[in-house]
Formats: C-alpha cells, structure tokens, sequence
C-alpha cells in the first residue's frame, strides 16, 4: 500500500467515525446516564456520564479535526504527484503533453528520458529546504482556490518569470552541463535569471496557442490523461 493510499483510509475513517460516532452521541440523553454501569476500557473504569462525555468532546472536536489535518496533508502529499496537476483541467494539457512521446517540449524530454524519477511537476517547480517546499504548496493552495471558484482565464500565464534556479539546482556543477562552454560564459546571467534556460532550451510546455480554447489542439490536451501504476512509483 502506497503511503498516499494509506492517508486516504485514514482520512475516510476519520469521517466514518465522526458520522456514526456523532450519530451515537445524538441518540444518548446524558441526563439518565447516571443510572446506567460503569463502562471498562481495560486499564480504566469510567462512570457511563463521563464516557459519554468523553465521546461526545472526541466527536465534536477531537475527530473533526483529525479528519481536517489527514485532508490537508493528503493535499499537501498529493501535490507532489503528476496526477494531482491533472485534477484540474487547466493543468491537462502540460500532463498530457508530458505523457507524449512524440513532444519536444522541454518537461516532456526530461519526463520520457528518466530524468527526474518522482514528482516530476513538482522538482521542477519547488525549490529547496522546507521554505521551498512551502512556498510550493502554498503555491498550489492558491492556484485550488482560484480553479474552484474559477477565478482564472485560460490559457494561463504565469504571474512570474520561471526562476532559472529550479533548473540549476539540478543541472549546475554535473558534466553535461559544465562541459558546454557557453554555459560558463552565461553562467552569472542564467543564476540572476537575466537570461531564461528557456531561450536555447526550448519552451517547457505547450504553447500559449495550443492551450486556448477553440485551438486545433485543445480538445486533445484537456482530455483526461489515463495514469499506469509506473506513473506513481
């Protein structure tokens, strides 16, 4: 079982329990529980009120919240998948252009060549350390929020220039990259990101022509992209 799948038998337990749990509580009236035995729970003895009372606390609150922290962490571990970026529509189109062989965009040649072997939106998206990390989620929160309340227009744009330092970190000081000599001699304008990666590497994803709606290709890249069990390993 693969650690996401376990999240999600944990999250839907969580609201399993809460339901029949508050359901329980619902139909019990506290004002005769005084009469009824004392309830075992093994190494302790409660008296029924405060058994009851105790459940009720753990109903209302206790697993409410358990439930909301499993859900944003799912979200917060889903957003490393590829599968999460293809949830949303509007994100189709870059899956599914990473998913074909036949595409020279820049994040489809690292995907069908092995270069990144996880979480392969997400390495290029995310930077470093914890700060990088969260900035990365936060990111994703933000672009949720918009997608649901559909506060965007297609083709998407950026809100920034890529920062050429998502491809360093991975590609700075390896000998492919060190060998070619125009990269030293760029090198100062590529780590301001003066100069993008993207201007001798090609675009990263489909064009901003291909992913307006009405284009020859649209219909193609929103389609739902199928995911093989080697797309989550």
């Amino acid at each position: 079982m693969s650690w996401i799948t376990l999240v999600r038998v944990i999250g839907t337990l969580t609201c399993l329990l809460t339901i029949v749990g508050g359901w329980l509580i619902a139909r019990r009236n506290f004002a005769r529980l005084s009469d009824r035995p004392a309830v075992s729970l093994g190494i302790a003895t409660l008296s029924a009120t405060a058994f009851w009372k105790l459940s009720a606390f753990a109903c209302i609150a206790v697993l409410p919240a358990a439930t909301m922290a499993v859900a944003n962490y799912h979200t917060f571990v889903g957003v490393h998948e590829v599968e999460a970026c293809s949830q949303c529509h509007v994100m189709r189109p870059m899956v599914n252009d990473l998913h074909d062989p036949n595409s020279d965009a820049l994040a489809a040649r690292h995907f069908k060549n092995g270069y990144i072997p996880t979480g392969q939106c997400y390495a290029c998206h995310s930077d470093y350390g914890f700060s990088g990390d969260m900035a990365a989620k936060m990111e994703g929160f933000r672009h949720l929020a918009r997608y649901t309340t559909r506060t965007y227009k297609e083709p998407l744009a950026a809100r920034t220039r890529f920062d050429n330092h998502q491809c360093l970190k991975c590609h700075q000081g390896k000998t492919p990259f060190e060998s070619v000599h125009v990269h030293g001699d760029v090198l100062t304008r590529l780590q301001s990101s003066n100069m993008s990666c993207l201007n001798c590497h090609g675009r990263a994803h489909p064009t901003r022509a291909d992913r307006t709606p009405g284009s020859a290709r649209y219909s193609a890249l929103v389609q739902a992209p199928s995911f093989t069990e080697a797309d989550h390993e």
